[in-house]
């Protein structure tokens, strides 16, 4: 941000400030305290709102906390309202300047500094409390890193020299979603309004929704509608669907049906300022006639849903004038109508999720965020109220390092240049302590009230205050990895795992030597020890999960006898792991995925299946290839085949997803014979995602069974030379895919099982 001085706001166009001072002024400085003895007065009126009196009290608590003075605070009700002074003790008030406090709006602030004293003026209900966090922050050095670790500078004596600045926020939504940024007063000193902030009264209230996100079904139940009125939901393919469905939005009594149960929240929810009225987290939009016409003209699936939006908008914006209805630009949505305009009282919240997010928007090559570039300057021209839901990690690996530190500031400067008045920063969200999560929210908290701040600045006061002496091998740690996606132009979605190009071995070896060099620095401050080895975890998630994927390298064991145990390597990276991870509190290692469950994953690794000895069989007419089948279906374990018709049937040279060119929502067999070469211990790695089970010699070898990332899981039996029969399943629900089978035996190195291993019965 930048200063502004007493200019008037022109056009309609927020002016920025909240630099390190305001507009200099001539005079002599205002004296808060003298040798630690207070030489000032907090004055408030009686009446004052409870965000005044607790902006009082934050005063009071950190110019104590800097001086090491008792300054009082005095209630006066000649203080004009929305204002909080600090006066001196047997000084009358200082003179007031007339502040139009109506321009403020609901955050903004002045701050008037004379030798007199100091006027803060805000608008309702979070002005004046801003205004105190911003003479904190911007002029005395204060900074809240973390909910536990602040810097609060010292000094006997403070003198404040005269200024005067004026700060309206550039965004009138602020919210890093990160779960290690909830507290309220964390929110409130960084001066962030997140709905998902415990932001109380005292604190100004913040950004309230009532349904936040995917609410058509909400609306418009289907297990209360859909029976007696299919025509409510999508026409797919000439059928209603109840299950999987959107809304047919150009619906007359879906219209009214939403409309009513929009007015009934508001009524009964005067806390909410936004209502969401938005499609559910799928695809089928309704193809009607009447639905697809609008679709065609705008250009975008966006425009019924903008018809459904902007309907309900007029219908609630006299009874209620100060309430907004949000809807989303999201996947198939996204692209901006060419004529239809969103109501003055609508939101668009425009979505990234398909960009990647190693590289600034604007310079990244990535196809499809050349395409979100070009959405966001469309909808700039076309909406007065964009919001946009924006992406911080990676949800299915909330511990993969997700280096996309250095294009916040970047995207968000861009954002703003286009019309952006509202941003969503979604992280790791259901669990404290993700990967580098309290810096993330730091940094999107400093860049969304201030775009301008300074992103060097911002990363290493942070690590300074939080890691200590540890800050520079961290720093060290934070440039590497941000480095070889630059370097080597990696892109990155918001699904990567720890297989991605980044997290080769070489950038792990480098970032685990100087994670070494952090803990050693700290070894001396128990409560920096203990900061840091939380930041580690994602560098040794990385490794397990590398290794697990990696198959052997988890393992140990003797040919000769048999034994097979875990890698005393890969053992000591997993109890540091969850040691770590259980005593500070980690809940999930993945959106919707109990850390819990993923410890007894790891713990099943011990188990390696050994079904001993098995017989060959005898093949009359062994065939080169392998039978298979293929099924279609959305599934979350594996199928009962027998109870399924394949959709497609053949013989494969080998076990992988060459069999067929599906890619989701598909299921495979393979059914066969292995050729052992010759007697001895063979270990089997069935590599998959999402599920799969691997028998051998009719005996279940590997059960890698669930929705899950490519994970390879082994089975050990003993097998003399001949043929045995072999039989792989296999499904994928949708994302990324992989199948492998490989082995290893005596002589024999880990290796896919070649086509010249596997058999069908001839004829």
């Amino acid at each position: 941000m930048r200063r502004v001085t007493w200019i008037a706001v022109i056009g309609g166009i927020l002016l920025l400030a909240g630099c390190a001072h305001g507009v200099p002024r001539c005079g002599k400085p205002f004296v808060v305290a003298k040798n630690a003895q207070a030489q000032c007065r907090i004055v408030i009126r009686e009446d004052a709102p409870p965000s005044t009196q607790y902006a009082a009290e934050e005063l009071q608590r950190f110019l104590g906390e800097i001086t090491s003075a008792q300054i009082q605070v005095v209630r006066d009700n000649k203080t004009p309202e929305h204002t909080l002074l600090l006066a001196g003790i047997e000084s009358h008030l200082p003179a007031l300047r007339k502040t139009d406090i109506q321009k403020l709006g609901k955050e903004g602030y002045v701050i008037d500094c004379s030798s007199a004293g100091i006027v803060i003026s805000g608008g309702e209900p979070r002005g004046v409390l801003y205004g105190v966090y911003g003479l904190l922050e911007d002029h005395l050095g204060c900074r809240w890193f973390t909910t536990t670790v602040s810097r609060i500078p010292k000094s006997m004596s403070l003198e404040i020299k005269p200024f005067r600045e004026r700060v309206i926020p550039v965004m009138e939504y602020r919210e890093p979603f990160v779960a290690d940024c909830f507290d309220g007063d964390w929110c409130a000193r960084n001066r962030m309004n997140s709905s998902s902030g415990r932001l109380e009264e005292k604190h100004g209230g913040k950004v309230t929704y009532f349904g936040f996100v995917h609410t058509f079904d909400g609306l418009v139940p289907p297990e209360q509608y859909f029976d007696a009125h299919p025509e409510y939901f999508s026409l797919i393919d000439g059928k209603r669907l109840k299950e999987g469905s959107q809304l047919c939005c150009t619906n007359e009594d879906v219209v009214r049906i939403v409309t009513e149960e929009i007015r009934k929240r508001m009524r009964e929810h005067p806390e909410a300022t936004v209502f969401s009225v938005s499609q559910n987290d799928r695809h089928n939009p309704c193809q009607c006639d009447k639905c697809q016409a609008i679709a065609k003209q705008e250009g975008t699936e966006l425009g019924p849903v903008l018809y459904l939006v902007n309907r309900v908008a007029d219908a609630v914006k006299d009874e209620f004038p100060d309430k907004l209805i949000d809807t989303l630009a999201y996947q198939y949505t996204r692209k901006a109508p060419k004529t239809m305009r969103p109501a003055p009282n609508v939101i668009i919240r425009l979505c990234s999720i398909e960009c990647c997010f190693s590289h600034p928007f604007e310079t990244c090559d990535e196809k499809d965020n050349i395409n979100f570039v070009q959405d966001v300057k469309e909808w700039s021209k076309k909406c007065n109220r964009l919001w946009v839901w924006n992406y911080d990690t990676s949800f299915s690996n909330y511990f993969t390092p997700f280096p996309s530190l250095r294009v916040r500031n970047d995207n968000i400067k861009f954002y703003v240049a286009h019309n952006v008045r509202g941003i969503f920063e979604q992280d790791v969200y259901t669990t404290l302590h993700g990967e580098l999560s309290e810096l993330s929210g730091y940094l999107g908290a400093k860049f969304l009230w201030n775009p301008e701040y300074d992103e060097d600045t911002a990363i290493n006061e942070f690590l300074e205050a939080v890691y200590g002496p540890a800050a520079g091998p961290i720093r060290r740690y934070i440039d590497l990895i941000h480095d070889k996606v630059e370097k080597d132009n990696l892109h990155m979605n918001i699904w990567i795992g720890p297989s991605h190009p980044l997290l080769n071995d070489g950038v792990l070896e480098q970032a685990d030597k100087l994670w070494d060099e952090a803990i050693a620095a700290a070894a001396n401050d128990p409560a920096v020890l203990d900061r840091v080895q939380i930041a580690r975890m994602p560098i040794d998630y990385a490794f397990i999960e590398r290794m697990r994927a990696q198959g052997p390298t988890i393992y140990a064991y003797d040919q000769t006898s048999g034994k097979i145990g875990l890698n005393p390597e890969f053992s000591k990276r997993c109890d540091r792991f969850f040691e770590v991870a259980e005593r500070c509190g980690v809940a999930q290692h993945r959106e919707g995925g109990a850390l819990a469950d993923y410890k007894k994953d790891i713990e099943s690794l011990k188990n390696v299946v050994n079904i001993g000895e098995a017989s060959p069989v005898s093949v009359a007419k062994p065939v080169p290839g392998i039978a298979f089948k293929c099924y279609e279906g959305l599934w979350q374990v594996l199928p009962d085949f027998s109870t399924i018709q394949p959709v497609e049937q053949g013989i494969a040279t080998d076990i992988s997803l060459s069999a067929t060119k599906r890619r989701e929502q598909f299921a495979l067999v393979f059914e066969g014979f292995v050729q052992a070469p010759v007697d001895g211990l063979y270990v089997f790695y069935c590599k998959s995602n999402d599920g799969s089970k691997l028998f051998v010699a009719d005996k279940e070898l590997v059960n890698n069974d669930g929705q899950h990332g490519a994970v390879s899981k082994p089975g050990a039996i003993l097998l003399k030379a001949g043929y045995y029969p072999i039989r792989v399943e296999y499904f994928e629900s949708g994302g990324n895919e992989a199948l492998e089978l490989s082995f290893e035996g005596p002589g024999i190195e880990r290796q896919p099982v070649p086509p010249s291993s596997l058999f069908h019965a001839g004829e």
